[in-house]
């Protein structure tokens, strides 16, 4: 049985109707063409949520069944993107791609009470079973460029996909920054800045920069 349902607008109901109403309290703006947007009919979406495409083509907008989203915000800037949201997903914040082929990844069951996305020069892929508290913010660019003055190298380029495992707890307050990688069953502790790779399972991580002050955890909701 097909659970989904996707929105097509012709370019003459597009600049008749920029901003659509879809499902109860979800907005949509597409100002760009050839783009795909499937949500499953079971999700449920409140609390002025959006779908905003800047501009672009070929943007694939996917969001699994029976998910819950409150003031949900999808932003997408740019061409050939996607954005996926699994199966029995709890979500609030922003998911925001600026950029071409990249991709946002939330796995299923994940849940997120506030939670900030950015996917500029690098892609982010969150794993399932995931949850994760307010004020988070996961960042795959530092989107302001920083040069060495006497080489003009570029010294914060973002080099790698930021990758989340399963069953993962971010606790409060944590930003996670470009070319990080997280195993699954890791703890971040409340505060902490993470802006390296954390390549052991079921650790906790703490402080900023954060490290590694815990191995052989494991946590329940």
């Amino acid at each position: 049985m097909n659970h989904k349902k996707t929105i097509s607008l012709s370019p003459i109901i597009k600049a008749l109707l920029p901003k659509r109403l879809y499902k109860k309290r979800f907005l949509l703006q597409d100002k760009g063409h050839d783009n795909h947007i499937s949500i499953a009919k079971d999700a449920r979406i409140i609390g002025n949520s959006t779908i905003t495409i800047r501009k672009g083509h070929d943007n694939q907008i996917t969001i699994g069944q029976g998910g819950k989203f409150n003031q949900l915000k999808i932003d997408i800037n740019g061409n050939h993107n996607q954005v996926t949201i699994g199966e029995q997903v709890k979500f609030s914040g922003q998911l925001l791609v600026v950029g071409n082929h990249l991709h946002i990844y939330i796995g299923h069951h994940t849940t997120a009470i506030d939670c900030y996305i950015l996917a500029r020069d690098k892609s982010v892929t969150i794993g399932q079973s995931c949850m994760i508290s307010r004020g988070i913010e996961i960042r795959a660019t530092d989107v302001h460029k920083v040069y060495d003055i006497d080489t003009n190298a570029r010294v914060n380029k973002a080099h790698t996909d930021v990758i989340l495992g399963d069953h993962i707890w971010i606790a409060a307050n944590v930003t996670i920054s470009k070319n990080v990688s997280i195993a699954s069953g890791c703890i971040i502790a409340a505060g902490a800045f993470v802006n390296k790779p954390v390549e052991t399972p079921n650790c906790m991580i703490a402080g900023t920069p954060a490290k590694i002050i815990r191995q052989n955890v494991r946590w329940e909701r």
